[in-house]
């Protein structure tokens, strides 16, 4: 249901932009930014990280107002973390686990600028290949500390509905530079048989220059 969720959005998006009139435009450029991430689901303690993002950008105008933003980029979550305490046969134990994730992501956002404002907004789907899975597990007992690292299993393809904002700041007549606020909502679970999902938020700051104009 998910997946069919995400097929007619972006059915609807690219009818939507093909009604547009016929005003065809195209930036492309590159950005850096990062990730706040947020863990939930009941097979975790919830926990958070902060990674980064390095973006290269397509930018389609089909009209003032309408258009395109699909982006492809590589998502890296290198601090993603939570801590657990439990008792085993009568001894305590905390254990701090830290997952470091990475996923190639693609994003075709449907966009919506304010006519001559120098603000947009972006709404659409991701869609994520994971690239990196390992954990470290530190447990500590009785005053000692014993390490874990291993390989995340089951990985699943990352999808997510993601929608946010932007502001342009114009360089020159056919350069810009635009930074851009976006909230991630995962929809599927990182592994597979684990209600395990991530919600991020993301800051992005992108060069781009007109070739199509």
């Amino acid at each position: 249901m998910k997946k069919l969720s995400f097929a007619v959005l972006v059915v609807l998006m690219f009818v939507s932009v093909g009604l547009a009139p016929a005003q065809f435009k195209m930036a492309v450029g590159g950005g850096m930014g990062l990730n706040l991430n947020l863990y939930s689901g009941s097979d975790v303690n919830g926990g958070s990280g902060i990674g980064f993002a390095v973006a290269g950008q397509a930018d389609m105008s089909f009209s003032k107002t309408i258009g395109v933003l699909t982006s492809v980029y590589f998502y890296d979550n290198r601090s993603g973390s939570y801590t657990q305490t439990g008792n085993y046969y009568g001894t305590n134990y905390t254990q701090d686990i830290s997952a470091s994730v990475a996923y190639f992501e693609i994003e075709p956002l449907f966009k919506l600028k304010l006519d001559e404002a120098p603000i947009y907004f972006v709404l659409g789907p991701s869609l994520g290949f994971n690239m990196q899975n390992s954990y470290e597990a530190k447990t500590t007992a009785n005053n000692q500390t014993s390490t874990q690292k291993a390989t995340i299993q089951n990985m699943n393809t990352r999808f997510e509905l993601k929608g946010g904002g932007g502001y342009i700041y114009p360089i020159s007549k056919t350069m810009r530079v635009n930074t851009q606020l976006t909230f991630g909502y995962g929809l599927t679970n990182v592994v597979q048989d684990v209600n395990w999902k991530i919600l991020s938020f993301g800051l992005l700051a992108s060069w781009e220059i007109d070739v199509v104009k």
